[in-house]
């Protein structure tokens, strides 16, 4: 027996500093992101408490108030006329903060906010000199009634910035205040989230040297971790500003309808009772229109004829109103709840079940294509990797930054999502078993329902020919080969030559290759079959055709029957849907909505800049994809990474044709997409990771310092940036929150803006 070698008190002590020295340079980064996010908090963002701790409070000088400016006996005040609604105030000292003193007059709640801009003099300045920005305060929030001025100025006027007739209470103002310190628990959360990310994915960090497997119990718990989060992140996000549902559907003066927002409750209902078609009250006149898909016609109509409504957004035809989205939803979650409770299930929790199942579906696609790729590189991938690859894939959804405006379109685009996803996780599983067939199945079932529920998603379909291509060409030749090794050689133009008695015994052989091949396409064809037959019955049902979904007979903004966007305008699209800058600017909420100018009239919905450059800046990783194209093909997945792409192209096109640009429809495209950027990101780790050998690199060089300090330096590069774009994509989902025209609570969001009072 061999002893081990003994270690003498020099050794330890020459240990002891060493593991010193790895534990502080390990403990470094969180010290310094605690301190960081001390520094931000005790005195960036409570700045003005240290501005005006010596400040002198008092009362301000009221002075004119403009004609424009009607005052009442109550100590409200309202708008006649916008360009004259002023009213000035003074103090002996320099402004450098005011205050809005509580009134009697003041309304908390929605609608009650007053906006306004100011103007300011000196005691040398010859007259205003007025700013633009629009400012102003709630009464909901006790910290926005602090406004900062400065700049020496002595005069203030208010010049309020409301419609005719708007409301404001006429309550007095302290120059001067001391303003309070005070701390955000969301504002704190989402710090500790950034720093979280950062501490974690940053180049460097344990879990880029930590080998991924789900046996692993360390990976297990990080992965389930990163879920937890995401889905209370998204939840979170939704419970923050979900708009309220409502009984009866919302009337739009615009159109003059009703918006059939209630059209899976209504669809479920109808289910239980054998029905196809909504139970909405048809307005005779608008089934008296020869086009009633012409927006402009149908709504003097229903301005003409107000006895009985008109709906929006939901399809019409032949005299009866129906729903053209998927139907699944109200099969799986709608009718049953009705069935079971006797209630309908709130479209919140709907699109809320939705958005847990996509989170879900994303990871395990991702965990997926990590054992994929580390099978056939014959390598290892990182645990590291793999939960930037799901944080990235969680933003690049879309649906985080969708989820807010609660719209019910969302609900079968998610389930879509989450079924192509969940479909693309078992075929891989059918591919890392040896074409396991029952998982071959279950993905084409899964893939099969998305026709029931987003028709354009199953478009996925197609990653299924580079995922399966070496399976299906295997299987063809060894079909071949057993039939010629069967029935003798193949003559020409194809004649079999076969000796005597060969026919009798080919009859009598079996033929397991074939058997195989066919089981494995009968596993593929039958589960959309059964899915497929019954969704064009029902379409028949409805539209008198198998094939027709209904999409055009949606009564929406524009003649979905008879218009169609020029092909000219892709160009404009996919700049618009892609590479379109955000609208930023130094004012809270920093996220404004981006005007997209057309040529030729087509439907416009809001947008707030390009995917690549807002949603997922991450995903421009996807640009340096021609230098690992050698690597993608040696593993045998750049068929996977092509093929992502391919069916993103594919959806996007249709979408764009029906709709134009509409952020709300990225969802159905994007998540191919990140697909496409996780398959890159998990080869540039394996490849690049300097705790093991790249993929496919001698032996003799694997050692080679210089090797060595090339795979780090690529490899701290590709995560430093993305661990960069990640805190970025979070930072501008929160902001974008508060944008105009988003359901953001009156006191949520002036409490927000009140963090950068200091501004």
């Amino acid at each position: 027996m061999t002893k081990a070698p003994l270690t003498s008190a020099s050794d330890d002590a020459h240990a002891r500093p060493s593991r010193h020295r790895r534990l502080l340079r390990e403990s470094a980064p969180f010290a310094v992101a605690i301190i960081i996010i001390a520094i931000l908090e005790l005195f960036v963002f409570n700045m003005p408490y240290w501005q005006t701790r010596g400040a002198t409070p008092q009362p301000a000088i009221e002075g004119a108030a403009g004609p424009g400016l009607t005052i009442e006996a109550d100590g409200t005040a309202y708008i006649t006329d916008p360009e004259t609604a002023y009213r000035d105030l003074s103090s002996n000292a320099p402004i450098d903060y005011l205050y809005v003193n509580p009134g009697p007059a003041e309304r908390t709640g929605q609608g009650n906010d007053v906006r306004w801009s100011i103007s300011t003099m000196k005691d040398t300045d010859g007259g205003w000199y007025d700013a633009n920005a629009i400012v102003g305060y709630s009464p909901s929030s006790a910290m926005s009634r602090y406004s900062h001025v400065g700049g020496g100025a002595t005069h203030v006027r208010i010049r309020y910035q409301m419609d005719p007739g708007g409301r404001v209470p006429f309550t007095t103002y302290t120059v001067n205040p001391r303003v309070p310190m005070s701390f955000d628990m969301r504002r704190l959360a989402l710090e500790l989230l950034i720093a979280a990310a950062i501490l974690a994915f940053r180049p460097g960090s344990r879990l880029h040297r930590r080998t991924f497997s789900m046996r692993d119990k360390a990976c297990a718990i990080a992965v389930v971790a990163l879920v937890a989060v995401e889905c209370a992140l998204v939840l979170g996000l939704f419970s923050m500003a979900a708009p309220p549902e409502h009984e009866q559907p919302a009337y739009w003066d615009f159109f003059a309808s009703y918006q059939a927002s209630d059209q899976y409750q209504r669809m479920g209902e109808s289910l239980l009772d054998g029905r196809a078609d909504l139970d909405y009250p048809v307005n005779p006149d608008l089934a008296a229109m020869s086009n009633p898909y012409d927006t402009r016609a149908r709504t003097d109509v229903a301005l003409s004829n107000r006895s009985v409504p008109v709906y929006f957004d939901v399809a019409f035809h032949d005299g009866r109103y129906y729903s053209y989205f998927g139907v699944l939803p109200a099969l799986v979650m709608f009718a049953p709840f009705r069935a079971i409770t006797g209630m309908n299930l709130r479209t919140n929790t709907a699109i809320g079940i939705c958005a847990v199942l996509v989170t879900i579906a994303s990871m395990l696609l991702v965990i997926q294509i990590a054992r994929l790729v580390a099978r056939r590189g014959g390598t290892r991938v990182h645990l590291g990797a793999v939960l930037i690859a799901g944080a990235c894939a969680f933003l690049g959804t879309g649906v985080p930054i969708l989820i807010q405006l609660g719209y019910f379109y969302q609900i079968p685009q998610e389930l879509a999502m989450a079924l192509a996803m969940g479909a693309l996780a078992c075929w891989i599983e059918s591919k890392l078993r040896g074409l396991s067939l029952p998982w071959l199945a279950a993905g084409s079932l899964l893939m099969a329902l998305t026709v029931a529920s987003r028709p354009q998603t199953v478009l996925a379909t197609f990653i299924a020919i580079p995922l399966f291509w070496d399976d299906i060409r295997r299987m063809w030749v060894d079909g071949v080969r057993e039939l010629r090794g069967a029935g003798g050689k193949l003559g020409k133009r194809g004649k079999r030559v076969a000796s005597a008695g060969a026919g009798a015994t080919a009859g009598r052989r079996r033929h397991p290759a074939l058997l195989r091949e066919a089981r494995a396409w009968l596993c593929v064809i039958v589960p959309y079959l059964a899915v497929i037959i019954p969704q064009l019955v029902y379409n028949k049902a409805r539209f008198g055709s198998l094939f027709d979904f209904g999409a055009n007979y949606n009564l929406t903004g524009y003649d979905m029957t008879n218009f169609h966007a020029p092909l000219a305008q892709y160009v404009s699209f996919t700049f618009y849907y892609f590479l379109q800058p955000p609208n930023l600017t130094a004012q809270f909420p920093f996220v404004n909505q981006v005007g997209i100018p057309v040529t030729t009239w087509r439907s416009e919905h809001p947008n707030f800049g390009g995917f690549l450059m807002t949603t997922a800046p991450f995903a421009l990783l996807l640009f340096v994809a021609p230098l690992w194209m050698r690597m993608l093909r040696r593993i045998r997945i750049a068929g996977l990474f092509h093929g992502s792409l391919v069916a993103a192209l594919l959806i996007y096109l249709i979408n764009a044709r029906i709709t134009g640009v509409d952020f709300r429809y990225e969802i159905d495209f994007t998540w191919t997409i990140m697909m496409a950027f996780t398959v890159l990101l998990l080869v540039i780790d394996a490849a690049t990771n300097p705790t093991d050998g790249a993929i496919g690199e001698d032996s003799a060089d694997s050692g080679a310092a210089d090797a060595t300090r090339y795979r780090t330096m690529m490899h701290r590069l590709v995560i430093g940036f993305l661990t960069a774009a990640i805190a970025l994509a979070a930072a501008f989902l929160f902001f974008k929150q508060f944008m105009d025209d988003m359901n953001m609570p009156t006191r949520t969001w002036w409490d927000t803006a009140a963090w950068f009072t200091f501004m």
